[in-house]
């Protein structure tokens, strides 16, 4: 039985070995039409914002700005598409696990001070200082309440601080590589106005938040299991060891194992992801320069929507629609809503046929990748199982072995 098992894990290991290259060329495939379409659709995105939001701010601008606003999307776009390889984008999803192992690392080891020093893993995150910071402007704990929670039902944030300002907020600017140019005749007044200026403030309270909640480690099934049934559980969790870092799922070549190319291949998606969400920050940045931006939303709150922890509201395609938060505070005069750029491979597919149907020969090969790692995974525990029985009867063989001789 196990040299069976172990023949069918080497004829699965052969199988994945000849499908690589394939997958490789799709990859490559849909890459190289990305790259031949991004232009379009950025285009087509601006031209929305430009014509259908602030057409008034737009026709405001000379012919010179215009046209070098023009050029300065097709830079962008140039600069990204050099990128969009899948050397370089497994190039970037490799910085992005080593940065997320290290992060993780020391999280883990503040937690673990905390935990010794008896103040509580809650206490080792920054991020959740300041969000229980955030929480203590709604919640008013009275003198005799020690270890008990208020709720109050007054409002978070009053509006006469909103005419205050909001101290202790930083607002982004608009670029954060190059200071923004001073205000010129050329550029509306209002651009950006004060109520932009805020609306960037709310929604970097937001994003810090994001950032708070999605630093907290979460538990896998296993880790959680164990702590609900040991009490010592939560200190077993804290003491392991981070798991070492794998870099065969982030690896210029495919691996030969079909579970870790499917991890692989998750690292790939988010890395591309994460190259056309910088390019939409970018092209906001530029935007928010001319005054044809409504705000500039920190990167943080973008990934949030990517991850799906944000609802969005409907929008044309790489547009994104959020509500904004607090809207009846502001006045009557206040803008709800924003609708900013936000480049996504679905709805680069969606307007484009050709990387759609790429798109569809991907996840034919990504079905056919899972299904031979649910066979694999399947023969790797069975063989598993026969190695151990293996040695067990090896063991308990050679404990009889020394029993007979004295008797």
């Amino acid at each position: 039985m196990r040299e069976e098992a172990q023949r069918q894990i080497n004829l699965l290991l052969q199988q994945q070995e000849q499908l690589a290259p394939e997958l490789y060329r799709d990859l490559a495939l849909y890459l190289q039409v990305l790259r031949e379409g991004l232009l379009h659709g950025v285009q087509q995105a601006c031209f929305h914002l430009a014509t259908q939001v602030v057409p008034d701010r737009y026709n405001q601008l000379p012919p010179e700005r215009r046209q070098a606003f023009q050029q300065r999307l097709q830079e962008l776009v140039q600069r990204t598409g050099t990128l969009l390889t899948v050397e370089q984008v497994i190039g970037l999803a490799s910085q992005q696990q080593r940065r997320e192992h290290r992060r993780q690392r020391a999280q883990q080891q503040r937690m673990l001070e905390a935990f010794l020093n008896g103040d509580g893993a809650d206490n080792s995150d920054e991020g959740d200082s300041r969000a229980a910071a955030a929480d203590d402007v709604a919640a008013q704990p009275g003198p005799s309440a020690s270890g008990s929670v208020h709720l109050s039902l007054d409002l978070p944030v009053s509006a006469d601080l909103f005419d205050r300002g909001l101290p202790g907020l930083a607002v982004p600017q608009p670029a954060s590589q190059s200071p923004a140019p001073e205000p010129s005749a050329d550029v509306p007044a209002d651009s950006p106005s004060s109520e932009q200026a805020l609306l960037q403030s709310l929604f970097q309270m937001a994003a810090e938040g994001l950032q708070a909640s999605s630093n907290t480690p979460t538990p896998s099934a296993d880790a959680q299991a164990e702590q609900d049934a040991e009490p010592a559980g939560e200190a077993a969790m804290l003491l392991a060891a981070p798991a070492d870092l794998d870099t065969r799922v982030t690896a210029a070549s495919l691996p030969r194992d079909p579970l870790l190319q499917l991890r692989w291949w998750t690292h790939f998606d988010r890395a591309l992801r994460r190259r056309l969400r910088n390019l939409s920050h970018a092209i906001n940045v530029e935007m928010l320069r001319l005054g044809l931006a409504q705000g500039l939303l920190p990167m943080n709150l973008l990934d949030a929507v990517l991850d799906g922890q944000v609802d969005a509201l409907p929008a044309p395609a790489n547009l994104l629609r959020l509500p904004l938060p607090l809207g009846q505070v502001l006045g009557p005069n206040a803008p709800t809503e924003v609708l900013t750029l936000l480049l996504r491979c679905s709805d680069l597919e969606y307007e484009q046929p050709r990387l759609r149907t790429c798109r569809k020969r991907l996840e034919q090969r990504r079905r056919a990748l899972r299904t031979m790692a649910k066979r694999y995974r399947s023969w790797q525990r069975r063989l598993d199982a026969l190695e151990a029985e293996h040695q067990w009867y090896q063991d308990h063989a050679h404990n009889l072995k020394p029993a007979a001789e004295h008797s």
